[in-house]
Order: structure tokens, then sequence, then C-alpha cells
């Protein structure tokens, strides 16, 4: 019991510079992505994966 509460902890505090990685990749807030993944732990990383890149307007010419 207490062996799983710790592997918790140690995924969901990893995951917080993983999901600010995963960010900067897709052109999204690195830091925006590590706030939401210190709360939600280890779904942030799978909910930019599922989002993917930012959509950005192409340039007029």
């Amino acid at each position: 019991m207490v062996m799983g509460f710790w592997l918790f902890v140690v995924i969901s505090v990893g995951s917080i510079p993983l999901a600010g990685a995963m960010a900067r990749e897709r052109n999204r807030s690195s830091r925006r992505w590590f706030w939401i993944a210190a709360l939600v732990g280890p779904l942030a990383p799978l909910l930019l994966l599922i989002l993917g890149d930012t959509k950005r307007p192409a340039a007029a010419n």
C-alpha cells in the first residue's frame, strides 16, 4: 500500500518536467502546462498527446 503511494508520487513529480518539454515541442505555454501537470499529475502529458500542436494562423503575404 505504501509503496503504491510513493510510486504515484514519483510518477506525478516526473510528469511535471515532461509536460513542460512536451508543451514547448507543441508550441504551447510550457509554464501553463507545468502548473497543470502539478495539479493533475500524469494526466497532463496524456492531454498534450491528445491535443497535439497549436493551430497558428497563417501569415498574410
